[in-house]
C-alpha cells in the first residue's frame, strides 16, 4: 500500500503543475531561444529547401559572440560593496559587512556565477541567483554561498509583478536527480530512496530545431539515460506572517526580537529586585545578576553593611541593621522572573506579524523538512530582462532572432551565388562532339554541359546576374543592428573604424559606449542588492560564532577579520561580552555603481 504524500508535499505538487501550466510556453520559447543562441538557426523545413535547392545552410552566428561580449562588459570586474550600520552605534560593524559580502562572494566563486546568471539574462530572459547555506562547509561549521540557477528549473507565482518577485506568493525549485547524486546530497535519504517515487522529464522541455552541423548539438541538461531512477527534488519557498515578540528591556537599554520558543526561554530566566533606600533597581544584565546571586548565596537575600574596623572598608552582614551598621545601608534582594516582569509593565513586550519565508523541501514524494526561515525576502532574486509586469520576460535573442535569420538566408544566397558564378552553364549543338570528353575538360572550372537543338538558335554561356552592393550593405547594417539592441557599441569589440583621430574622443566614445549598456547594469545592480539585504540576515541568523576570514585586498594587501570574538574576564573567565557581534543592528549593504564595468 502506497504511503500517504504529507499534505506540505502534495501543495508543492499541486502548486508546480499549475504554475508549470501558465509558464509553459515561456519555457519552450526560453529553451528555442538556447539553442538559436549556440548556432541552431534553420528550421527543419528550411533544411529540406535548402538541400533541394542543393544550398548549404550556412550559419553566420551574430548573436553568440554579441552575448559573449556584453557578458564581458557587464563582468570586467568583481563588484565592490559597501555597507554602514543604520544607527550611529553600528558603524564600526556595518562596515564588516562590506568585507563579509566579498568573501562570501570569493568562497561561491561569485564571478563565474553571475556571468551564468547573466547570461540567462539575455538568452532566456531571465537570471536567477540563490542565496543559501551550506552546512558541509568550513569543517561543518556552514558557509553562506550563492549560486546561478537555471530559470527553466524555477516556478513562480504567475500573479507576481515585481521586477524581483517579492510579491510572490510562491517561488519553486524543482530538479530531477539521480539517485546516487540524491543520496550525496541527503545522506539521509539512503534508507528511505525505495519507498520514494521515481520521476520523468514531462515537465522540462526538450529541443525544437534540429542540428544544421553534422555534429549532434547537445544543449541543456540530459534527464533521458535509462540507466538511473530519476527523483525530482521540489524546493517550495513561501511567503507568510510569523508571529514575533518584540522586546524592550528599559533596565539593561537593550531590545530583543523573539519566536515563540525563544520567548518561553527568554520569559524562564531570572532577574534581581533591589530595593535600597526607598528605591527599586531592576538588575537584567548577565553578569550584574552574577554578582548578585553569588552575594543571596552568601549573606541572603536581606543584608546591610557594617564598617570592618581592622580594614575600615564596608562589609556586607545578613539580617536588618543594628547598632554598628552603617545607616540607611539596607539592601534586599528578590528573585523574580522576566515573565514576572513582563506582567508589572517594567520589560515592555508587542507582539507584531512580521513576513518570513518558509522552506518546504521534498525529494521523491516524501517531506525531507519545514523550515521558517529568518529572512523577510526570498533568497531568490530574479534578474529580468525585458519585463513586461510578469513572471515571463522576453530575452534580447528573441528581438533579434528575425534578424538573425535574415543574415543567414542572405549568406545562404551569396554563398549559392558564388557557387552558380563558378558553375557555368555551357550549351553546344547536339550531337556536335563527345559530351564526356568536354565534361572532363571543362571540370575543372566546374563547368555544367547541357545538349541543345541548333535549329533553336546560336551557342550561348548562361551565368548568373551580379548581386548588387547594396544586398552587402543590407546585412552589415543588420549586424550592426543586433549589437545595438544588445547595447554594444563597435569600439567596445576593438572596431578601430568608428575610433576618433584623437586619445581623448576615443576615450569619450567608449564613456559613452558604456552608458547604452549602464541601463542594463542598473538592473544587476539592483539585483545584487536586493541579494545583499537577504545575505546580511542570514549572516546575522547562521554566523552566531567566532569566526576568522581573510581577504586579499586589490593591491595584494592580506586583510583578516574576526566576528564575534568573545572577551573574557581574566579572573574569573566569565564572559563579558564580544567583540564586532553581527548578531545585533541593521545595516544596509549596496554594490558600487559601475564597479563591475
Amino acid at each position: 500500500m502506497a504511503q500517504e504524500k504529507h499534505p506540505e508535499v502534495q501543495k508543492s505538487e499541486r502548486l508546480i503543475e499549475e504554475y508549470h501550466s501558465q509558464r509553459s510556453n515561456w519555457a519552450t520559447q526560453a529553451m528555442e531561444d538556447d539553442e538559436f543562441r549556440n548556432n541552431e538557426q534553420w528550421k527543419t523545413d528550411h533544411l529540406s529547401t535548402l538541400k533541394a535547392r542543393a544550398q548549404s545552410p550556412v550559419v553566420d552566428n551574430v548573436v553568440y559572440p554579441a552575448v559573449e561580449q556584453a557578458k564581458a562588459l557587464l563582468t570586467a570586474n568583481k563588484p565592490k560593496f559597501q555597507s554602514t550600520g543604520r544607527e550611529d552605534s553600528d558603524k564600526k560593524v556595518g562596515r564588516l559587512f562590506a568585507d563579509l559580502m566579498t568573501y562570501i562572494w570569493d568562497t561561491s566563486m561569485g564571478n563565474v556565477e553571475l556571468k551564468q546568471a547573466i547570461d540567462d539574462y539575455y538568452v532566456k530572459g531571465m537570471g536567477a541567483i540563490q542565496v543559501y547555506l551550506d552546512p558541509m562547509c568550513d569543517y561543518g561549521r556552514g558557509e553562506i554561498m550563492f549560486k546561478a540557477l537555471d530559470p527553466l528549473n524555477l516556478y513562480i507565482d504567475p500573479n507576481a509583478r515585481d521586477t524581483f518577485c517579492r510579491d510572490a506568493a510562491c517561488m519553486i525549485v524543482a530538479r530531477l536527480f539521480t539517485g546516487e547524486q540524491l543520496i550525496d546530497i541527503y545522506p539521509q535519504l539512503k534508507d528511505y530512496l525505495p519507498e520514494m517515487t521515481t520521476a520523468s522529464d514531462e515537465r522540462y522541455p526538450t529541443r525544437s530545431r534540429k542540428s544544421s552541423s553534422d555534429t549532434s548539438i547537445e544543449i541543456g541538461p540530459i534527464n533521458t539515460d535509462s540507466y538511473y531512477k530519476h527523483y525530482e527534488v521540489v524546493d517550495r519557498y513561501e511567503k507568510i506572517k510569523y508571529q514575533v515578540f518584540h522586546v524592550l528591556d528599559p533596565s539593561s537599554e537593550k531590545e530583543f526580537s523573539f519566536n515563540q520558543e525563544q520567548m518561553e526561554a527568554y520569559s524562564k530566566e531570572l532577574a534581581i529586585i533591589v530595593k535600597a533606600q526607598g528605591k527599586e533597581n531592576i538588575i537584567t544584565d548577565d553578569l550584574q545578576l552574577k554578582d548578585f546571586l553569588e552575594i543571596i548565596e552568601a549573606v541572603g537575600p536581606i543584608y546591610h553593611m557594617i564598617q570592618n574596623p581592622q580594614t575600615g572598608q564596608p562589609e556586607p552582614m545578613p539580617g536588618p541593621e543594628g547598632k554598628n551598621s552603617i545607616p540607611g545601608s539596607t539592601v534586599e534582594l528578590s528573585r523574580i522572573t522576566k515573565a514576572d516582569l513582563m506582567a508589572r509593565g517594567d520589560i515592555v513586550v508587542n507582539q507584531v506579524l512580521v513576513d518570513r519565508i518558509q522552506r518546504i523541501l521534498s525529494a521523491g514524494g516524501m517531506l525531507i523538512s519545514d523550515t521558517v526561515m529568518d529572512v523577510d525576502s526570498y533568497p531568490i532574486v530574479t534578474i529580468m530582462n525585458r519585463h513586461n509586469r510578469n513572471p515571463y520576460p522576453m530575452s534580447d535573442v528573441r528581438f533579434v532572432k528575425p534578424i538573425q535569420e535574415y543574415i543567414n538566408k542572405l549568406t545562404s544566397l551569396i554563398i549559392a551565388h558564388a557557387s552558380s558564378s563558378t558553375n557555368t552553364k555551357l550549351l553546344i549543338p547536339r550531337g556536335s562532339m563527345n559530351r564526356r570528353e568536354l565534361e572532363e575538360e571543362w571540370a575543372r572550372a566546374g563547368t555544367g554541359v547541357i545538349e541543345y537543338d541548333p535549329e533553336l538558335g546560336q551557342p550561348i554561356v548562361a551565368g548568373p546576374v551580379p548581386l548588387p552592393n547594396e544586398l552587402y550593405k543590407n546585412r552589415e547594417d543588420a549586424k550592426g543592428s543586433i549589437y545595438q539592441i544588445l547595447g554594444i557599441h563597435p569600439l567596445s569589440q576593438g572596431d578601430p573604424s568608428s575610433a576618433p583621430s584623437t586619445y581623448r574622443g576615443t576615450v569619450a566614445i567608449d564613456e559613452y559606449a558604456q552608458r547604452r549598456i549602464k541601463s542594463k547594469l542598473d538592473d544587476i545592480n539592483e539585483a545584487l542588492n536586493q541579494m545583499g539585504k537577504v545575505v546580511i540576515q542570514m549572516i546575522q541568523s547562521y554566523y552566531t560564532e567566532e569566526k576568522a576570514f581573510a581577504l586579499l585586498k586589490p593591491d595584494g594587501r592580506h586583510q583578516r577579520q574576526v566576528i564575534n570574538q568573545p572577551v573574557y574576564d581574566d579572573l574569573t573567565g566569565d564572559l563579558l561580552g564580544r567583540i564586532n557581534d553581527i548578531s545585533i543592528g541593521k545595516y544596509d549593504l549596496i554594490v558600487v555603481s559601475g564597479s563591475t564595468l
